[in-house]
C-alpha cells in the first residue's frame, strides 16, 4: 500500500509529517493535531514560526540525554511551547551497539519487540503526556523520526481506529521522506565501525518490520489497544488519545 502524506515543507529538516488525513469509522484523522518527526535541527526561523502557526503547543522528545546534549531541540526553550523529555528506549543499548540478529542480519523488529516489553513505563508516560496536553498540536520526535517515533505513531493510529495496512504504510513513509536524513546517519553510523550492510539494516524502515511488530502485539498482548490497556492506559485515556486525533 502506498500513501501520500502532508509532509511539512521545511527545506532544512526532513521526515516531519502530520498524522492527519487517515480514515477511521469516526471520520478522518485531523491534519494539525499531531506531528511526528526528527529533532528539528537545522530548521529555519521562518519554518519554526510556521510550525508554531499551525498550532503547535507541546513537544515530546523521545531521545536520551546524550543525544539531546549533542543536538538540542531548537524549540525546547521557546516559551510558546511545553517541552517534555521522555527517553522512550531508556535501558536499551544504543541502536548501533545492539546485536539482535536473525539469519546473521540485524533485525530492527527485535529491537521494537524488546522496547514494547522492556520500556513499558516510558511508553505509558508518553501516552499520558499526550492525553494530558493542552489545546493545540503535539509534536513527538526522536533523532530521525523512525524507530521510537514510529512505535508511538503506530500505537496512536491503531488506537484511533486507523486500518492496519495504513499504519504499516505510514511507518514506511520514512524511507522516502527521511532519505536525506538517513544519508547523514549512514555516514555517522559507519564512522562508528558498522559494516555497510549493517548500516543499511539499521536505517531501513521496511513495511515488513512494522507488520511483524503489530503481529507480535496481537500474539503477546491481544493487539495494540490491549497493549495500551496492559501498560496502564485505560479506557478513558484511550478515548482521550483517540479524540485528539479525531
Amino acid at each position: 500500500m502506498t500513501l501520500t502524506t502532508k509532509a511539512l515543507p521545511y527545506a532544512g529538516v526532513h521526515n516531519i509529517r502530520s498524522l492527519g488525513g487517515y480514515e477511521t469509522a469516526m471520520g478522518p484523522t485531523r491534519a494539525d493535531a499531531m506531528w511526528r518527526g526528527c529533532a528539528l535541527n537545522g530548521i529555519s526561523v521562518e519554518d519554526r514560526e510556521d510550525l508554531l502557526g499551525r498550532g503547535l503547543s507541546t513537544i515530546i522528545d523521545l531521545r536520551r540525554d546524550d543525544e539531546i546534549a549533542s543536538a538540542p531541540n531548537p524549540l525546547a526553550d521557546d516559551p510558546r511551547v511545553i517541552y517534555l523529555n521522555i527517553p522512550l528506549f531508556d535501558g536499551l543499548a544504543p541502536l548501533d551497539q545492539m546485536a539482535e540478529e536473525v539469519g546473521g542480519k540485524f533485525d530492527m523488529g527485535i529491537r521494537y519487540r524488546r522496547a514494547l516489553d522492556e520500556c513499558q513505563d516510558n511508553m505509558a508516560r508518553v501516552m499520558r503526556a499526550i492525553a494530558a496536553a493542552g489545546e493545540g498540536g503535539v509534536y513527538f520526535h526522536c533523532t530521525a523520526g523512525k524507530d521510537r517515533t514510529g512505535l508511538i505513531a503506530a500505537l496512536l493510529l491503531s488506537n484511533a481506529g486507523v486500518a492496519r495496512e495504513v499504519v504499516v504504510a505510514e511507518y514506511a513513509l520514512t524511507a522516502d521522506l527521511g532519505r536525506p536524513l538517513m544519508d547523514q546517519l549512514r555516514v555517522a553510523i559507519g564512522a562508528r565501525g558498522a559494516t555497510p550492510e549493517r548500516v543499511e539494516q539499521i536505517i531501513a524502515s521496511a513495511a515488513e518490520t512494522m507488520e511483524a511488530t503489530l503481529a507480535y502485539l496481537d500474539v503477546e498482548y491481544g493487539g495494540p489497544v490491549d497493549y495500551l490497556d496492559r501498560i496502564g492506559i485505560g479506557t478513558e485515556m484511550r478515548r482521550q488519545l483517540a479524540a485528539r486525533l479525531l
